[in-house]
């Protein structure tokens, strides 16, 4: 993990827009992490289109807050190190077949949730001033607690191993010691036992009534019982008792609300901000994250009711992507039916995707971007087996209308897009193509189009197109270039399959009539309406 990784989840998970601590049934919500995110392997346009939430809530069986911000900031962020992704591998192996392990690292985790709202409550600074003390004790509790239960599971492999040791790492530095207490006020601030320096200094102690604040009020106090019981002359005593009255309302007024304000500006505060510009803190609550995330791998693999595997993962110079059974992890997840697909995409460069609508295509491109996405967080794919390379960029374009602020039409807001795509692409990229070239004429389509997909191909990276045009596709098969798959189907029917060949059907009148708006649906609304004369 470096450094920038590290920090970046931190800061998001501290923010209220991220974990609202106010409201300790507030899920994780990854909508607002994503407009705060930037862009990296995966750029947001295709994220969205591949349906990045809905393969998030797939994945997403952490246990805690943090847990659930690490998991999506890594799936809108694919690792680019390959020793990354291994050693992830590497530990879901140790986790799925180690129970043991996987029951403490679940207590572990539980432990950590029960107090995480509290946590970030304080870290947010989202107190009371007059009533700082109950959020302060329950936050510094879950941290104590995160600290003693990280001693437990005793994990082998380097990945999971590192990640307690970065809890454990916090454990007795200066920043700990001060959560942990004794506290003490100094001339320099407030200091840990190991920290104060000189003998001149008073114990913090998070409490509204502690005994120096009684201390005004003491006379009053005693005073009033040798008036009321007796033990001293009574006129005297009521006289002394009336004299001394308002100390012991100043007293109560001190601890009731003075020392509260005040030990919230001078002690919590300054706590708080010892935590939050900690390293060593930061990196705990990210190993943290860290170790839900794992979990949560381990426990997608438990539910899933189809097949699933950890890839062979490569970082070779060309990307290529080969797995037997394919399925795609947000639709599977509910459809015990759902049919997979063998899909072989290696030295072939060029993949053109034929067929009528509906009958997958998108899906199908779709869920190799995503299983591609699980594989390069170090997540299992939801495939019987699959070798996949590390891809330096995962784009996926699709038609969008243009708006009124674009100032060439649809033709050219794709056509810009289309662009960005190819000046951005190496031989290790990934790109799916869902049509190009739209909103011109036939002619300029096919030209147009043959000359973009031939600059794809000739950088040597994988280049999936979708596409109706059969002419397209025939163009070069002629010349040998690619592979060309087209959607099967049966009794007019998908069975959502591909299959080698290029599609030359159209179903467009089956979908028509399917809809309600066939050539013999718009006769018979002309006839009723009157427009036309019945036959």
């Amino acid at each position: 993990m470096s450094m920038e990784s590290e920090k970046l989840i931190i800061e998001l998970n501290y923010r209220n827009d991220i974990i609202d601590e106010r409201n300790e049934d507030t899920p994780f919500d990854s909508r607002k992490m994503f407009n705060l995110l930037t862009e990296t392997v995966v750029d947001k346009r295709t994220l969205q289109l591949v349906e990045i939430h809905n393969l998030f809530e797939a994945m997403d069986h952490t246990i805690t807050k943090v847990g659930s911000a690490r998991l999506f900031h890594s799936l809108a962020n694919p690792s680019e190190s390959i020793e990354l992704i291994h050693a992830k591998q590497d530990s879901f192996c140790e986790l799925e077949s180690n129970v043991k392990l996987q029951s403490a690292i679940v207590e572990f985790l539980t432990v950590f949730s029960h107090g995480e709202n509290n946590l970030f409550k304080f870290l947010n600074a989202h107190m009371q001033a007059i009533l700082p003390y109950h959020d302060f004790i329950e936050a510094t509790k879950t941290i104590e607690y995160m600290m003693a239960a990280a001693k437990a599971p005793k994990p082998e492999t380097v990945y999971l191993d590192s990640l307690f040791k970065s809890i454990l790492s916090f454990v007795g530095s200066p920043t700990a010691n001060l959560v942990s207490g004794p506290r003490y006020r100094t001339m320099k601030g407030l200091k840990s036992t190991g920290e104060k320096k000189s003998f001149f200094h008073l114990p913090f102690r998070p409490s509204r009534f502690t005994f120096g604040s009684f201390l005004p009020a003491m006379p009053g106090l005693l005073f009033g019982a040798g008036w009321l019981f007796g033990f001293m002359n009574e006129g005297l005593a009521f006289t002394f008792f009336m004299l001394t009255a308002w100390i012991s309302l100043f007293g109560i007024l001190y601890g009731g609300v003075i020392k509260p304000i005040f030990d919230y500006e001078t002690a919590i505060l300054p706590i708080r901000n010892r935590l939050i510009n900690s390293n060593r803190f930061g990196s705990a609550i990210e190993a943290v994250a860290a170790i839900d995330e794992l979990m949560s791998f381990v426990n997608f693999n438990q539910v899933a009711h189809h097949p699933t595997c950890m890839p062979e993962f490569t970082n070779n110079r060309y990307h290529h992507f080969i797995a037997t059974e394919l399925r795609n992890p947000t639709q599977a997840a509910t459809d015990l039916s759902y049919v997979p697909n063998n899909i072989t995409l290696d030295d072939c460069r060029a993949t053109f995707i034929t067929g009528p609508n509906s009958g997958g295509k998108t899906t199908i491109c779709k869920t190799i971007v995503q299983n591609q996405i699980l594989g390069q967080i170090g997540a299992p794919v939801m495939a019987s087996s699959a070798r996949i390379n590390m891809a330096d960029r995962i784009t996926y374009q699709a038609p969008a209308f243009d708006t009124l602020i674009d100032e060439e039409g649809r033709f050219g807001t794709e056509l810009k897009v289309t662009r960005d795509i190819f000046y951005a692409t190496t031989p290790k990229s990934l790109v799916i193509l869902d049509e190009i070239a739209e909103g011109t004429t036939t002619h300029e389509k096919m030209s147009l189009s043959g000359q973009i997909m031939e600059g794809f191909y000739t950088i040597g990276h994988n280049t999936l197109l979708v596409t109706h045009s059969s002419e397209l596709v025939e163009h070069f098969r002629l010349q040998n270039k690619g592979q060309y798959l087209q959607v099967e189907f049966a009794d007019k029917k998908p069975t959502h399959r591909l299959v080698p060949g290029i599609s030359t059907e159209s179903h467009a009148l089956r979908v028509a009539s399917k809809i309600g708006f066939s050539p013999d649906d718009i006769r018979e609304h002309l006839k009723d309406k009157g427009y036309i004369a019945s036959s």
